[in-house]
């Protein structure tokens, strides 16, 4: 019988050399006018990825078809595998798989932010409280015309963008910055890192809450070894990875009570004000995790609807119900719908990426959803929901053929991309569910 675990330890160095490979290739993508050290070494290497790729759209867009596609590929398979061990993540420090991954992904933190400039915008917006004290709501970069660090963002003639919460929290990395640019970048890295780290933190806390167990190596690979969560959080940066935790933690202490089977009502309402405190952090950071807010009414409304029952079942039939009895009805009624709650985040989450305001579906967006995948009853729906994260890193494709350009055509196409796989993938399975059928009658 062949070792399983040697084939895996043969996928995940595969992964780590393919993560590398795509880690220098992002340098191709460096903006021309950015010199992010000027170490000879360096310099000649930055020079030849731009002598080589970056004049070269179609090179450049087949090499990031084949880097994603390989990612994948290994990705599946390792979840297909881990999906038969069932092993459970007790400890995060000194385990060896945890470390296994830290080694794994270890390339990307050396990577460029080739598919984005936000983390530009971040860095400026910090520095025009910390250096300049002005409020980012009334300013835009262009104010500030003699300074250096504006030209590599994007959209510098509009005010700040982001929550009130993200922008005060990143002064944290610039500080740590200590002014100079290379370093304040190197520090938003760790910033991704650390960010990363509390939404598993999160997840686990809220597998515990739910399941009263921790997450498995399974259900964490779904979402920290997806090469979409990678390249988008700690290669591109985005504020979406602290906005979920907040909102993961959040709805944690929202359903404690129950999954607790907690009776005294003061507790009740403590993690009621907690989970809303957590949710407020969570929107301060970025308004979308305002959608989840129904879920707090929703839940809310079921407790209000209990004790209204209760009292109603007291008083008609006059009889004396003990209140642990009916507390005891209340969460085995309850339990049934309760687990079904990361299907409705994920899918109040996924409705919110078809409104305006999602800006044509930016891949990064879809974080909303991806963060809820381990915890979600319908397999069907989750397994298609991974499938968008295949099509969302491939998205870019367009963009990259045609020189890092945009127009109507490429944006029509991008969207054609992200969602003509899943259609395929759900239009694949159907037919094989029905060719199934027919040969089984």
């Amino acid at each position: 019988m062949v070792n399983i675990n040697k084939i895996l330890m043969t996928v995940f160095i595969l992964y780590f050399i393919i993560l590398l490979i795509y880690s220098i290739f992002s340098y191709s993508l460096v903006d021309p006018n950015l010199v992010l050290t000027s170490n000879d070494i360096y310099w000649k290497f930055q020079n030849f990825m731009w002598k080589t790729f970056f004049h070269n759209s179609i090179l450049t867009g087949y090499i990031y078809l084949f880097l994603i596609i390989s990612l994948f590929i290994l990705y599946f398979y390792i979840l297909k595998k881990l999906k038969s061990k069932k092993v459970n993540l007790k400890k995060i420090f000194f385990n060896k798989y945890v470390l296994i991954f830290l080694v794994i992904i270890a390339p990307i933190a050396f990577s460029y932010n080739s598919l984005s400039h936000d983390v530009f915008n971040y860095i400026f917006y910090a520095r025009m409280i910390a250096k300049y004290g002005v409020d980012t709501k009334l300013y835009t970069a262009l104010d500030f015309p003699n300074d250096l660090w504006i030209r590599f963002m994007h959209n510098t003639n509009v005010t700040d963008v982001y929550g009130r919460g993200w922008t005060y929290f990143t002064l944290i990395p610039y500080y740590l910055g200590f002014g100079k640019f290379s370093l304040t970048l190197a520090a938003f890295r760790v910033w991704s890192y650390l960010c990363m780290i509390l939404l598993y933190f999160s997840m686990q806390n809220f597998s515990m809450t739910l399941f009263k167990r921790r997450m498995n190596l399974y259900e964490s690979a779904m979402v920290f070894l997806n090469p979409f969560f990678l390249i988008e959080y700690i290669s591109n940066y985005h504020n979406d990875l602290l906005m979920m935790p907040f909102a993961i933690y959040g709805l944690s202490f929202l359903i404690k009570p129950i999954t607790s089977q907690i009776s005294d009502n003061y507790l009740k309402v403590k993690y009621f004000l907690v989970s809303i405190l957590f949710l407020s952090i969570s929107i301060s950071i970025k308004y979308a995790t305002l959608a989840l807010l129904p879920i707090w009414f929703l839940v809310l409304l079921i407790y209000l609807f209990y004790y209204r029952l209760a009292k109603i079942v007291k008083r008609r039939f006059k009889i004396n119900i003990d209140q642990n009895f009916i507390d005891k009805i209340f969460f085995i009624i309850v339990n049934k719908w309760i687990f079904y709650i990361p299907d409705l985040a994920a899918t109040i989450m996924m409705l919110l990426l078809f409104t305006p305001r999602s800006h044509q579906f930016y891949p990064w967006y879809f974080i909303w959803v991806l963060v809820w995948l381990p915890f979600m009853k319908m397999k069907k729906l989750r397994n298609l929901l991974l499938v968008f994260t295949v099509s969302s890193s491939l998205r870019y494709l367009p963009w990259l053929f045609n020189g890092l350009e945009y127009s109507p055509k490429i944006i029509a196409n991008q969207t054609l991309i992200v969602w003509i796989i899943p259609l395929i993938y759900l239009f694949t399975n159907i037919k094989t569910k029905i060719w199934t059928k027919i040969d089984h009658a």
